[in-house]
């Protein structure tokens, strides 16, 4: 008899052992993560590049040269203002000469004991100035060869012969050339010395006219600014109107979502930055598997008149609520939810109307407003819920809590 009460006791405590260590791994088990509940917003955006076409005009080289510039990258002209010039090579070999000449006048005072007095070299001085300033080269050549002859050697400088004529040699290496051709604005816009030859593809006043097969990808080398030109070469171009459109290819199913004659907001991606810029959609070109958008711009332009293809994201649609992780998320009763740590550590479920996700975050319906200190109301299959509100602890674990827990 007892052996058989020391059995019952054995038994008993078992029991009672087991009992206290579920109670310790429900209650006492790692807490799990949780995250701070807090308005968001979360959007439908479709990823794509785009082609930027400008209404762009290419300006060829008419001789070889070097060119003078007076306007820098991007900025705004006017029509009828002076752009640049072209100097010719032949120009550019009568100024060396010059120069190569005055450099002899040079040598010969260093190695000779000569020198020109202050009032012969002062007045030589005045007529090359008065020459180079209006670009008289042949009389700049003589004043050159009378320097060199012997009738300049007559008289004493007064120790200024070589710095001076070193000053003479800098001017005239910094003249304006008389052999230019310069190039003028035929219309207002922005310069731009960035060809692609793509302008050609491209183009401006048939742009509607796009499919999918003239919107593939094509390769392409920026040439820029360059102080030297080939005859025919492009060299700069004008970009008028400041309007541009971006073409897009999506496929047909993400085509329904746009429609002619209606504004989207466009997100454009550019040089590590981007802007919310809105968009025309003046046509849609259907294919058999993809579709061409026309959209149209005329803000954002100093951003993109420099670039060919750029990538950006069309915005479909925008979620505002209370914004979860993707992972909090569970199903109870047949409803989808996030478990919630309120202010006395109780863990309790909350269901939630989804209204958009993306891949790590969901926004979730606020709910309707009830009353003060309550929670707001959301609505499933007709019946009233409370769900979660804004600074709620949301657990991030799901499976490692359940509902009436207390957490630590």
């Amino acid at each position: 008899m007892a052996r058989k009460n020391f059995g019952l006791k054995n038994f008993f405590l078992s029991f009672v052992i087991v009992i206290i260590a579920i109670y310790i791994f429900q209650n006492f088990k790692s807490p799990a993560d949780f995250m701070v509940a807090e308005n968001g917003i979360l959007e439908d955006v479709i990823k794509a590049e785009g082609i930027v076409v400008k209404d762009e005009k290419v300006y060829n080289a008419a001789i070889d040269g070097s060119v003078i510039y007076y306007h820098e990258e991007g900025s705004k002209i006017k029509e009828g203002q002076l752009l640049l010039d072209i100097n010719t090579d032949a120009d550019s070999a009568v100024v060396n000469r010059q120069i190569a000449e005055i450099q002899s006048t040079i040598d010969k005072l260093e190695n000779s004991s000569q020198v020109l007095s202050q009032e012969n070299f002062t007045a030589y001085q005045n007529d090359l100035q008065i020459s180079i300033l209006n670009n008289e080269l042949q009389d700049v050549y003589n004043i050159a060869v009378q320097m060199t002859s012997n009738e300049f050697y007559n008289s004493k400088y007064e120790g200024y012969t070589v710095s001076q004529l070193k000053e003479m040699k800098n001017s005239l290496t910094n003249s304006v050339s008389t052999h230019k051709v310069p190039y003028y604005s035929d219309r207002a816009g922005i310069i731009s010395y960035k060809t692609d030859g793509l302008e050609d593809f491209y183009i401006f006043e048939t742009v509607m006219d796009m499919t999918p097969v003239t919107t593939i990808r094509h390769e392409y080398t920026i040439s820029d600014k360059s102080d030297t030109v080939k005859k025919d070469e492009s060299f700069y171009k004008i970009i008028g109107n400041f309007e541009y459109y971006i073409v897009v290819t999506v496929n047909n199913e993400k085509a329904k979502l746009f429609e002619e004659n209606k504004y989207i907001k466009v997100r454009i991606l550019s040089e590590g930055g981007q802007h919310i810029v809105w968009g025309y959609i003046k046509k849609i070109n259907y294919g058999s598997e993809e579709s061409v958008l026309m959209l149209y711009f005329d803000d954002y332009f100093h951003k993109v008149y420099d670039k060919r293809y750029v990538n950006i994201e069309l915005i479909t649609a925008t979620y505002e609520g209370l914004k979860i992780k993707n992972r909090a998320l569970i199903e109870k009763d047949g409803m989808k939810g996030v478990f919630v740590q309120d202010a006395s550590n109780i863990i309790k479920f909350f269901p939630v109307v989804l209204l958009g996700s993306d891949e790590e975050y969901s926004v979730v319906y606020p709910g309707e407003y009830i009353g003060v200190n309550e929670r707001n109301i959301i609505t499933i299959r007709e019946q009233n819920y409370p769900t979660i509100k804004i600074f709620d602890k949301v657990i991030l674990q799901p499976d490692k809590v359940y509902e009436g827990q207390i957490a630590d």
